[in-house]
């Protein structure tokens, strides 16, 4: 009986990601207002209702996927301070994160409405701070303002460079291109030679 139960609690979580996944895919395509209860459902091949046992409104979808978002980034933060990572490293991880995450970053990219949300969910969570500890991590001992340009347009190049070539190549990132991607911003990264000369 106990087994039952198990399996039910582990399908009841599997069916969860799924609605997790179909909306994050649909508010990629359609918007945030663009997709309706019945968009997803009828997706997922289920009734309103049944959504509603697991989700009691889009919105509460939505705060479910910024909060797995800001978790992954939060550990990434803690990692990068913690052991530390190199900059390579954390570039790498900012570039799997947002293929990992495509469907929300291009909702977060295209809806003001979503920004907002995300934005609430990182002050709610206390995440709100976890790009200035990545660009203070990237930035290291120079912390002059060139370092912290280039910083930011190394974490610029990894999130826009990643979704454009994800939707470029129908939701996938090959080998070569995460490489290229890497490779541009750590170049932007980099201190010009002059600079590094002066």
């Amino acid at each position: 009986m106990a087994r039952t139960g198990t399996q039910s609690a582990a399908d009841a979580g599997d069916t969860r990601q799924r609605i997790l996944a179909i909306a994050s895919e649909l508010f990629a395509e359609k918007g945030y207002a663009g997709t309706s209860i019945a968009d997803i459902s009828g997706r997922l091949g289920t009734t309103k209702a049944a959504l509603y046992y697991h989700f009691s409104s889009k919105g509460d979808m939505l705060t479910a996927l910024l909060g797995e978002f800001l978790a992954l980034s939060a550990d990434l933060v803690e990692e990068a301070i913690a052991t530390p990572l190199a900059p390579e490293q954390i570039l790498g991880r900012l570039i799997d994160l947002t293929v990992d995450s495509r469907g929300l970053m291009a909702t977060v990219g295209r809806d003001p409405s979503v920004r907002s949300a995300m934005r609430a969910e990182a002050r709610r969570n206390g995440s709100g701070k976890q790009v200035d500890v990545i660009v203070s991590v990237l930035v290291g001992a120079d912390q002059s303002r060139a370092a912290l340009i280039r910083a930011h347009s190394a974490l610029a190049i990894t999130k826009e460079s990643t979704l454009a070539l994800i939707e470029d190549n129908q939701g996938a990132l090959t080998e070569e291109d995460r490489a290229e991607i890497l490779a541009a911003a750590l170049r932007a990264l980099s201190a010009p030679a002059a600079a590094m000369s002066a």
